[in-house]
């Protein structure tokens, strides 16, 4: 071999390492900047983590995010934990419930101050309409399903009323139409809905029962005795964030970003962003879910101590596992990256 051959192929050895270290950091860039997210259908309860992306705001803050829509919140936290999604639009609760199980599932930024649901009664065909959570006795109720947050908040509601839980049936009725649906079949007595579907139902029987109501300050405070409740937010396993910090701070302040766009603008303006194949039903009644919901939005995206100890007494409320377990709440949230 010649010098210049031998000089040709240090060069090559030299030019193909640094290739392949380039390649190497430009495809962990790459990684650290994707984030597959899993959220369930828009809604006025998961906007902020939607408009981050209509709005462009995951891409400014650096992201590469994908969405996978994953009907139901259970199904978000399977996707989290079994490792097909990096990030879940969870509710806080599902953290508490993961660290029963011994298990760290943390939520890390939060998009309501509440649950954004109201417990509504149906017309009785009899005359005699239910008027207070103590008539619920005997009778059934609908929750978006078994087991969700929905029948935690009933029983809960229930038991502040005096009524066992085991008094009353439940019923599966979803959480947009079908709920209405079944209200207004007789299906149910009453049933928890939520967002626009509340609205949609109201404006369709202008006088039905209202028999709880977290969508006001007022009424998140006679719910649960406080006035910040975290439900709809961002989760994912501890090791995730351990791994991806900064990823975590960004997507953070994409959904801040949001939060504060949807303070600044109106209903309409709001409801103008969402892509119409989201549009649901009445856009009227889509504009007043806006409305009800806007005051509730958070400011900060924070998780407060007294918040998620009410959370938790809550899900005692419904849960042998919770009630049995001692749970150290911090481990279940944190405001590490939030500004």
């Amino acid at each position: 071999m010649t010098k210049c051959q031998r000089g040709d192929t240090r060069a090559i050895f030299f030019l193909s390492a640094t290739a392949l270290v380039f390649l190497a950091t430009g495809c962990q860039g790459r990684r650290d900047s994707e984030v597959r997210l899993a959220l369930q259908p828009p809604s006025t309860n998961n906007y902020p983590g939607y408009f981050a992306e209509w709005l462009g705001f995951y891409r400014q803050e650096g992201l590469n995010v994908t969405i996978s829509q994953i009907a139901g919140a259970s199904r978000v936290l399977e996707a989290v934990v079994g490792g097909s999604a990096d990030v879940g639009g969870g509710v806080y609760e599902q953290s508490i419930q993961m660290a029963a199980e011994g298990r760290r599932v943390v939520t890390f930024v939060s998009f309501l101050r509440s649950p954004n649901f109201a417990l509504v009664a149906a017309p009785d065909p009899n005359g005699q309409p239910v008027k207070t959570i103590a008539e619920l006795r005997r009778k059934t109720v609908g929750v978006s399903s078994l087991g969700s947050p929905s029948q935690f908040y009933l029983n809960y509601l229930l038991v502040a009323a005096k009524v066992s839980p085991n008094e009353v049936a439940t019923s599966n009725v979803g959480m947009g139409a079908t709920g209405v649906v079944a209200l207004e079949q007789g299906q149910v007595a009453a049933a928890m809905l939520f967002g626009s579907a509340i609205t949609a139902y109201q404006a369709r029987q202008p006088d039905a029962a209202i028999l709880a109501d977290s969508r006001s300050p007022e009424g998140l405070k006679a719910a649960f005795g406080v006035d910040d409740y975290p439900a709809s937010s961002f989760l994912a396993t501890a090791a995730w964030l351990e791994k991806n910090p900064a990823t975590a701070k960004k997507l953070a302040a994409a959904v801040l970003r949001s939060l504060a766009w949807i303070r600044e603008h109106s209903p309409e303006e709001i409801l103008a962003r969402v892509p119409q194949e989201f549009h649901v039903g009445d856009p009227h009644a889509e504009v007043e879910a806006i409305r009800q919901a806007k005051p509730m939005y958070s400011i900060d995206g924070r998780i407060r101590p007294e918040s998620a100890e009410a959370v938790r007494k809550v899900l005692e409320g419904s849960l042998e596992k919770v009630r049995a377990a001692q749970i150290d709440l911090s481990t279940t949230y944190t405001n590490a990256f939030l500004p």
